[in-house]
């Protein structure tokens, strides 16, 4: 019923638009481009750019949430606040996720509280690049997705003046207010920007008026210096902080307490002053995150709860830190562009739990206290080279990258579970070797035509979690955890053909995909006379292995026109369909293991439904006032894993309307309404409640207003 209703809604949106522009005058209507602020040619592989005054636009409370409006991008909630980015079905460490030339965070928290872009608040970005397969191989191996967090312009000391940006959100029914205050400015040697932040959230109520826990408490601040030490040479430093507190997750065994993450960057340029294609560049980060996590908020924390007659209040301390070094030298070889480099990074992790029983048996009461490591000093050291060679010449143009890399990982936990002469789980070093390879090419066939195809073969190596975590329920089943030290790296065969039909009015895009991933890592369930669940609830363990492989494949489509003059509209859809031609799965009974049983084409779990976006906006007041009407159409989602016991979602759909107001060029105000109808729904993402099979319902009808002043 959904897909109808999104599919009619499509269809009539077509017609509207292409009986509107029959009746226009042949006017040439120019629509806002997108800039991409770098001297290299545009890369030939699609790419969505989003400018950074774009994600402070509506009342969304983080990037990830934000990213769900992109088609095929969607996320992970598990509580009011720290969406997790998938892309195309891919997630956590199938997404690279960095910040400029490649700056990386490591998160703390094994339920994943505080993914990257939790670290970065919206309005500290310039841009924001998602590349969707493997193509962007200069600043790391990657896998199939691709997310670069970029913090300000190509060129900051072209403007030489100083500035001042104020953001103010509001919104009344979450007890919701934000704050952000910027100054920057610049000479022709030198610029600087410091800014700061503070946001805190209440409760949200869903559509059928339930309230969930989802407040959070959150600061932030960043500063950037940079100073050209001649004409073609410029070094500069940044420092971003992000400190979050009593952040609660409805769908989590545990809340955030406490999260500070400190990260600084070291910038190092030197263009020539000969040939203005070529550079050297060298840049430096080191991150460090602290996070603690409990109970607290937990019934089991200071009640009795049959029928285990006992108290358990549980507490959770991790440390991890990352730093790099990345090279890169650029040179224009007449019509070809070649980009080669080197870049090592390090990441490490250590974290335990402290769990504290009390036991009541009759007229006794009895207290243990345990102690478990989460990881014991973990690492993990990757070291690659790449080079690419791309041509700008059109109507054809092409491009080629090759990588190759070295990855070393190991850690100081003492367990070993080896049972009937195998062995499940032993700490010992493990090095691998693996490459990467993408190849693009587009073609203009005609002035509004063009044809982009891109094949590739992208891999990464398995993260310090799916190597080392022992017995924690990180998934969306409720199972404990327990990491494999002997995984092999995923491997990503992928091609992707792109059509774009651009006039002076109107831009349509399309793109189609297809992906095999070898070695693909997922959960299987663990016998239980090996290892048996720590964490209160949990059905079983299930250890991280690589399967054969998974198939994906989807498409994207989007269309944006401006049939009217000061109109504008764009439709956007997308869906991947995944599915592992073969797959074990478990047999339960009474929530025990009892047998096998081999299922063909299983759909991978946790894959989001067929989904559309429909915007309409019109420009009045000599175009200071402009009202924005969005649906949101999503199926439901029956493509669901047998070998998982995952349940089926149904489908919604959603509106939304806002109003900007420009009165001045130095203030905007905006005021809108999110989910109009006050739909009760979910994503097929969203995680289970605690204690329940319901999934964690979306927030309500609620109402944002925001204010910004720049100057």
């Amino acid at each position: 019923m959904i897909k109808s209703i999104f599919f009619l809604l499509l269809i009539l949106c077509f017609q509207c638009v292409a009986l509107v522009a029959q009746n226009q005058p042949d006017t040439a209507i120019v629509l806002p481009g997108v800039e991409i602020f770098d001297k290299a040619p545009p890369p030939i592989y699609k790419t969505t750019i989003i400018q950074g005054k774009d994600l402070v636009n509506g009342h969304e409370v983080d990037m990830g949430e934000f990213l769900r409006t992109i088609p095929n991008v969607n996320g992970i909630r598990r509580g009011g606040y720290a969406i997790d980015p998938v892309i195309r079905g891919l997630r956590f460490g199938q997404v690279r996720i960095f910040l400029d030339d490649g700056t990386q965070i490591e998160g703390g928290c094994p339920n994943r509280m505080d993914p990257v872009l939790t670290r970065i608040e919206p309005e500290d970005i310039h841009s924001l690049e998602i590349v969707r397969g493997p193509y962007l191989l200069r600043y790391g191996p990657s896998l199939g997705s691709t997310i670069r967090v970029i913090s300000r312009a190509e060129n900051p000391y072209e403007d030489r003046k100083f500035h001042v940006k104020s953001f103010t959100g509001f919104e009344p029914l979450r007890k919701g207010f934000g704050q952000h205050l910027k100054f920057y400015g610049s000479s022709d040697t030198f610029f600087y920007q410091l800014s700061g932040g503070y946001k805190s959230f209440g409760d949200y109520t869903d559509g059928n008026n339930k309230a969930w826990d989802a407040n959070f408490t959150k600061y932030s601040i960043s500063a950037d210096v940079g100073v050209k030490l001649a004409h073609n040479q410029k070094i500069e430093v940044s420092y971003k902080g992000s400190f979050a507190r009593n952040v609660m997750f409805a769908a989590l065994p545990m809340d955030e307490n406490a999260d500070n993450a400190n990260i600084v960057a070291l910038r190092y340029e030197k263009k020539s002053q000969k040939n203005l294609g070529d550079n050297f560049l060298v840049s430096a980060y080191y991150s460090k995150v602290y996070h603690e996590m409990d109970n607290r908020h937990r019934p089991q924390y200071s009640t009795i709860v049959p029928p285990n007659q006992g108290i358990m209040q549980a507490v959770a301390i991790a440390n991890t830190q990352a730093g790099g070094l990345h090279l890169a030298i650029q040179r224009q070889l007449k019509s070809l562009l070649l980009v080669g480099g080197c870049d090592l990074d390090y990441k490490q992790k250590d974290g335990s739990r402290t769990v504290k029983m009390i036991m009541n048996m009759g007229d006794f009461q009895t207290t243990s206290v345990r102690n478990f490591n989460l990881w014991k000093d973990a690492y993990m050291l990757n070291s690659g080279v790449f080079i690419s060679l791309s041509s700008p010449l059109k109507p054809a143009r092409f491009s080629a990258a090759l990588r190759a890399d070295i990855n070393h990982g190991a850690s100081a936990d003492t367990l070993v579970i080896i049972k009937d002469n195998h062995n499940y789980f032993k700490s010992t070093p493990q090095t691998c070797i693996f490459w990467s390879t993408a190849i693009n090419g587009s073609w203009q066939a005609k002035e509004n035509l063009k044809f982009t195809v891109g094949i590739g073969r992208g891999a990464r190596p398995p993260d310090l979690q799916e190597r080392y975590i022992k017995f924690l329920a990180t998934g969306f089943d409720r199972y404990d955890y327990l990491g494999n030290p002997r995984l092999d790296p995923e491997i990503n065969y992928q091609a992707d053909l792109t059509v774009d039909f651009t006039t002076s009015n109107t831009n349509f895009y399309t793109n189609l995909f297809r992906s095999e991933i070898l070695n693909f890592i997922t959960g299987t369930l663990v016998p239980p006379t090996v290892a048996r669940p720590q964490s209160m609830g949990a059905p079983g363990v299930k250890q991280f292995n690589n399967l054969k492989k998974a198939i994906f494949y989807g498409f994207e489509v989007g269309f944006r026109s401006e049939p009217l003059v000061k109109l504008n509209t764009s439709l956007s859809a997308g869906y991947t369909y995944a599915y592992f031609p073969e797959i074990e799965k478990i047999l339960l009974q009474n929530g025990q293991a009892v047998g096998t049983e081999l299922l063909t084409n299983d759909p991978v779990p946790e894959m989001p439904a067929l989904e559309g976006n429909l915007k309409v906006s019109y420009r009045l007041l000599k175009n200071r006032l402009e009202p924005l009407f969005e649906v949101r159409a999503v199926g439901p989602q029956k493509q669901v894993s047998q070998a998982s016991y995952e349940e089926s979602t149904p489908g919604y759909i959603i509106a939304g309307t806002s109003m900007v107001y420009q009165p001045f060029n130095a203030i905007r105000l905006m005021a809108g309404i999110s989910n109009i109808f006050d739909k009760a729904y979910y994503e097929h993402l969203n995680r289970r409640m605690i204690g329940t099979t319901g999934k964690l319902f979306e927030q309500g009808r609620s109402y944002y207003f925001n204010l910004t002043v720049h100057f």
